[in-house]
């Protein structure tokens, strides 16, 4: 672990991963997700333990975004890498900690990959100052990066893989194949093997594959003589889910993330693979651009060359200016806290092999009660519909009147919290809150909602008798949540 790997498959996954971040960023301002998410709901809910948690205004929260974006531009540039990348990841984590309802894998699995980018040396290689490097010296450096930098970013990825095969040895994946009969039966116009989707089939061959697919890919992408075929695969394959499922950016993210599984100079062998076959367009472009370069004045290709040199060498000079920096505090931290490295490791891993098993000190089936299913991996397991609807009594009157949640909620927050019990319990309080705050007296507030799991008979989630505003949010177990029939 402690010997050295070439940085350039670090490098090149640090690249993708700011143009991924940068999008994202820019997504929300574009799409102006900022105020649909954040400012215009009257009411968010909150992870247990940051319930402190609140809005910016959006005087601040739409220039929050762009310095996001411009974070993302800079880690996949190498510029002031490891601020750009620390500033990407509080960032990250608080715009995601502002709601709970939208809550996504992919967003806790791209938190994850920043936190531990922000301990790597990521910027050695395919960044400004690795590209200037080699103009000046007429070669590209083979920088190079301790072999654990590589290993913990497989792990992370080994772990979503891996528990994502253990969530799916369940019987409603096994024995009814389900939710995915109801996901195919929707694809059967796809090209080619559409009909296909209809047959009875189709969901166990699936299903079995995903859940292969997910046991073994990881372990075999480490076998050299299998990476190759391997990755073929995995690109294929997650291509194929994102055409098929609502799954958002996921498969992009664990295709970028599986070619860590190749070879540290893999980025070089492609290159020299596809330039030995003519595939590679290098020389074109290099021709072209000499072409249409030489036909402008000459005045304009020297000004041209010198000012782009200019901002390069002071994007450089940024580079550098940050690495010093940074040398310069980590010659401040004691020996203890360096000490302390190892130790913090142990204990993320730990976590990370940990979280995704907590769901079965749960009482129940996880994909009924969803109590632990966050953090664990549980991808494509369910498809729910509920029906929900509040009653509010007025202790001192006796008067009861129903509340829907659209009312209050967004549709991406509603549909979240009818089959989750913690957003079930926060919203009950809020209620009660409200009432207080318009009538000035205490209130009772119960829940009707009823569940279909995986094409089930809807029953009831919620006990319809039970006062939510005496529940307490709690890590425990809910009693209040009524049991599966089967």
């Amino acid at each position: 672990m402690t010997d050295f790997s070439p940085a350039w498959s670090l490098g090149l996954f640090r690249f993708g991963l700011g143009i991924l971040c940068t999008s994202i960023s820019l997504r929300y301002l574009l799409n102006d997700w900022v105020g649909k998410f954040f400012l215009e709901p009257e009411f968010h809910f909150k992870y247990f333990g940051f319930s402190w948690v609140e809005v910016l205004p959006a005087w601040l929260l739409y220039p929050f975004f762009w310095i996001l974006s411009i974070a993302g531009l800079g880690i996949c540039l190498g510029i002031l890498y490891r601020l750009c990348v620390t500033i990407y990841f509080l960032g990250f984590v608080y715009f995601n900690l502002i709601d709970s309802a939208l809550y996504l894998n992919h967003s806790y699995l791209l938190g994850l990959v920043l936190w531990i980018m922000i301990w790597l040396p990521a910027d050695r290689c395919l960044s400004v100052g690795h590209f200037l490097e080699a103009y000046r010296t007429g070669r590209w450096p083979n920088p190079k990066i301790r072999n654990w930098n590589l290993w913990l970013l497989r792990f992370q990825f080994a772990c979503v893989y891996f528990f994502g095969g253990i969530a799916k040895i369940e019987s409603d994946w096994l024995v009814r194949a389900q939710p995915l009969k109801i996901w195919l039966a929707r694809d059967t116009d796809f090209p080619v093997i559409g009909k296909f989707f209809a047959t009875p089939i189709a969901g166990y061959i699936f299903g079995y594959a995903g859940l292969l697919f997910d046991l073994v890919v990881p372990f075999l992408l480490l076998k050299p003589k299998l990476r190759s075929w391997m990755f073929s695969f995995v690109v294929l394959f997650q291509i194929l889910i994102w055409e098929l499922f609502p799954v958002g950016i996921f498969p992009w993210i664990m295709i970028w993330g599986s070619a860590l599984f190749l070879s540290a100079y893999w980025p070089l062998s492609l290159r020299n693979f596809l330039k030995r076959r003519g595939i590679f367009p290098y020389g074109e472009f290099r021709n072209l651009f000499r072409t249409v370069w030489q036909k402008l004045p000459v005045r304009f290709r020297f000004d041209s060359a010198q000012i782009i040199l200019h901002l390069l060498t002071r994007i450089e000079g940024l580079g550098r200016w940050g690495k010093s920096a940074g040398t310069r505090l980590s010659g401040l931290r004691s020996s203890r806290i360096v000490n302390l490295g190892p130790y913090v490791l142990g204990v993320y891993l730990v976590a990370q092999i940990l979280l995704p098993l907590r769901h079965r000190f749960y009482p129940g089936n996880v994909l009924w009660t969803e109590q632990g299913s966050r953090f664990s991996w549980q991808t494509m397991l369910s498809q729910k519909n509920a029906i929900t609807s509040f009653r509010v009594a007025n202790l001192r009157t006796g008067e009861v009147r129903f509340v829907l949640a659209d009312s209050y909620l967004s549709e991406r927050q509603k549909i979240p919290m009818s089959t989750n019990p913690d957003l079930i319990l926060q919203f009950s309080h809020y209620l009660g809150r409200v009432e207080k705050e318009k009538t000035g007296d205490e209130a009772a507030v119960y829940a009707d909602i009823t569940v279909s799991l995986n094409g089930r008979k809807s029953k009831p989630f919620v006990n319809p008798t039970r006062d939510l505003m005496k529940a307490k949010e709690t890590l425990f177990p809910q009693d209040w949540i009524l049991p599966e029939e089967r």
